[in-house]
């Protein structure tokens, strides 16, 4: 069976290294390379010719959006899977009209990002089964493209969506810190609870972690919202 090539753009090493041990792990996908920045991506995809890209959106040169559009505006460009923390509506948008064969908020779960890659190779095995095609392989590829089952528990084992929400409440903008003692005054979650989800949250992207020292004690791990920029 056909091997897909696959680029990873993200300039987060954890993540990225995260995303590529996933990749590594998943039957007929070969991750080619990590690019951490636009201009890397756009050499990178040049010369390697992937089948499939795995975008972030806030490059330190750029947003991958607009490399997304400019991609578009190629023959046989990448398909590309958004994997970003830009929640805005105009994001949306701009990636489905630049043909985004999917779109994941950070922090991601990687059930998730399973089920957008097995809809992709099931994609990509129904263009290459056939020259001619009927309305109902029409109708099949585009859902391969727009439909999951939203009702599956996309999570992680151990974090579940309310208490998640919870946690992202808590963290209403860049401005406002939390240890996982602090967590406690304005959630009803244990510390032990408080930890899993801080740790999670910081893998995914969504947090960031800062180590303070203070005069007395063992240093404090505090998280802060991400900034995008």
């Amino acid at each position: 069976m056909k091997v897909f090539n696959i680029l990873i753009v993200e300039d987060e090493p954890n993540i990225a290294d995260f995303h590529s041990t996933f990749f590594h792990r998943t039957p007929r996908l070969s991750p080619v390379g990590i690019a951490r920045n636009i201009k890397e991506a756009r050499s990178m995809i040049a010369i390697l010719k992937p089948d499939l890209v795995i975008m972030d959106n806030y490059l330190p040169d750029g947003k991958g959006i607009d490399l997304m559009k400019e991609l578009s505006r190629k023959e046989n460009p990448p398909n590309v899977i958004f994997v970003t923390a830009a929640s805005d509506m105009e994001t949306v948008r701009n990636a489905i009209r630049a043909g985004a064969f999917d779109y994941l908020l950070k922090p991601i779960s990687y059930d998730r990002l399973s089920d957008s890659i097995e809809r992709f190779l099931k994609y990509m095995g129904t263009l290459e089964s056939r020259e001619l095609v009927s309305q109902r392989h029409v109708d099949q590829m585009l859902n391969f493209q727009a439909n999951f089952d939203e009702s599956r528990n996309n999570l992680p084992t151990g974090i579940d969506e309310l208490t998640l929400n919870k946690i992202r409440d808590a963290f209403f903008d860049e401005t406002v810190t939390h240890t996982a003692d602090s967590l406690l005054e304005v959630t009803d979650i244990s510390k032990t609870t408080a930890r899993r989800y801080l740790d999670y949250c910081a893998m995914s992207g969504y947090l960031q972690a800062e180590i303070n020292h203070g005069k007395i004690g063992r240093p404090e791990r505090r998280y802060r919202k991400k900034t995008i920029g």
